[in-house]
């Protein structure tokens, strides 16, 4: 459960999310192609969520990369160790979507959040793997095409009765 893992370094409730949802969705491919992805100012800067458990604050630095990508740093309370993300914007009409990527790590694994920003606030969902089964997909079309047939179901997100993945992050200032 590798991107459980991931996803608990981005300072997502812990035990919550690990009892409640089910395991976020880990491609070999992502939704697009990063060479056509446009870059979201509105994503750039420093965030912050507050640990319900621990009352810890956990932070998220995204900076832009490239005319296409992003990358997101993110400090681990308990050591000196940052984790570091690949980023990239896939939009499915009005809804947006992160496709992430853990660098630094022999898993190259991509998963997904749809991410929306009001005043202030960014809320992500993270796609659960229920909806998909054992299905494979052949290329990034394929996949952003199941996406766009499933935008509307709830399972995208958590399998029936679970709580989606979700967490809230504010803006913060940048560390120092």
């Amino acid at each position: 459960m590798r991107s459980l893992r991931t996803a608990v370094r981005w300072g997502l409730p812990l035990a919550v999310i690990a009892a409640l949802a089910g395991c976020p969705l880990s491609s070999d491919k992502p939704l697009s192609d990063p060479r056509a992805a446009p870059v979201d100012p509105a994503l750039v800067g420093t965030w912050r969520t507050q640990d319900p458990e621990s009352g810890e604050w956990n932070r998220l630095t995204i900076f832009v990369f490239d005319e296409h990508e992003m990358v997101g740093f993110a400090p681990e309370n308990d050591s000196s160790k940052v984790s570091a993300f690949r980023l990239f914007v896939t939009s499915i009409g009005t809804q947006r979507f992160l496709n992430v990527q853990e660098l630094g790590t022999d898993d190259s694994g991509w998963f997904f959040a749809r991410y929306e920003i009001v005043q202030g606030r960014m809320r992500l969902s993270f796609v659960d793997d229920g909806l998909f089964g054992e299905r494979t997909f052949a290329s990034s079309t394929d996949l952003l095409e199941f996406f766009r047939a499933n935008l509307s179901d709830p399972r995208l997100y958590a399998p029936e009765g679970d709580t989606p993945m979700e967490s809230t992050w504010e803006r913060a200032a940048s560390p120092a």
